[in-house]
């Protein structure tokens, strides 16, 4: 009962602009657990996916190279099918794996603009909050017959729990939305490199 007492002080302390704040507090956690559970099945074992396939294609065992796509379940897999089967000519192929790669990075970065935004709106909520609440703590000092800290502190207390609040909720939400972008951006680097590598060495096979 202490517990929910104090929480519901602080709700209704901090004014209204804290319930948007809380919802999007929510959202923003079942967002970050919903990526993170997608990248844990996409991109797991990737470096050593990488690994055992350059070796593969280095000793030019590309049936090989395929079946290990094939039990591999992460997203890198169907770029690496289109470098080994896509269509003839090593420019065409590369335009093969440029779709590929742009479709499995965007399953990568799908959502991530929302966490962007919470980030960046979260703290402008809590401004909000913070001049209504500097607003009621003049208003109160208007209505005040005497002056006095007591009169204007349930308006400065609304303001800084606002300000508190936008913060509290912006920071997770802008740190994994950077993360998961870094590794976004990194799936698309690392496969163009590969695939590059596979494309490089079937044209100098092809040219023997």
């Amino acid at each position: 009962m202490g517990f929910l007492y104090q929480m519901k002080a602080y709700l209704f302390s901090g004014g209204f602009t804290l319930l948007p704040l809380i919802l999007l507090s929510v959202y923003s956690l079942a967002l970050v657990w919903e990526r993170w559970r997608f990248y844990s099945r996409s991109i797991a074992g990737l470096p050593r996916f990488i690994e055992r396939l350059r070796a593969m294609v280095d000793a030019g065992n590309l049936k090989e190279a395929l079946a290990l796509c094939k039990q591999y379940p992460g997203l890198a897999s169907q770029v690496v099918h289109a470098a080994l089967v896509g269509p003839v000519g090593k420019e065409e192929r590369m335009n093969a794996v440029e779709r590929a790669i742009g479709r499995q990075t965007a399953l990568l970065e799908e959502r991530l603009s929302a966490l962007g935004t919470i980030g960046s709106t979260a703290p402008f909520i809590g401004l909000f909050g913070t001049v209504l609440g500097v607003m009621r703590a003049f208003k109160d000092l208007a209505h005040a017959t005497g002056a006095g800290p007591g009169v204007v502190a349930v308006g400065i207390s609304e303001a800084l729990i606002a300000t508190a609040a936008g913060i509290f909720v912006a920071i997770p939400a802008i740190v994994a939305y950077n993360v998961f972008t870094t590794k976004a951006n990194r799936f698309a680097d690392e496969m163009r490199w590969l695939t590059e590598e596979i494309l490089d060495h079937l044209t100098e096979k092809a040219a023997k």
